[in-house]
């Protein structure tokens, strides 16, 4: 199995267990969490965790002309994500 941009984290004292996908180019790095309890399963993470790194290396080899727009959208993304999960703890959801 191919794991290159994929780390895996098990610390007994935090709450977080699960992989972690990171990939830099020209200076930029998007960095994505894949929780075993958000995903149910340890395998199910590490399914989306790979699923996600090979599409974005999908990406940046359709976008190789254009790599920093893409970076950068790319890390919009993601923070965007944290911002809508962050609205729904503070709301409760």
């Amino acid at each position: 199995m191919n794991n290159k941009n994929i780390t895996r984290y098990t610390y007994e004292s935090t709450d977080f267990q699960g992989w972690r996908v990171s990939i830099q180019r020209r200076g930029r790095i998007i960095t994505r969490y894949f929780s075993d309890l958000q995903c149910g399963s340890e395998e199910e993470a590490h399914r989306q965790a790979l699923e996600y790194r090979d599409r974005v290396f999908a990406q940046l080899a359709a976008n190789r002309n254009n790599l920093e727009a893409y970076m950068d959208q790319e890390l919009e993304n993601v923070q965007e994500m944290l911002r809508e999960k962050e609205r729904g703890y503070s709301s409760g959801v």
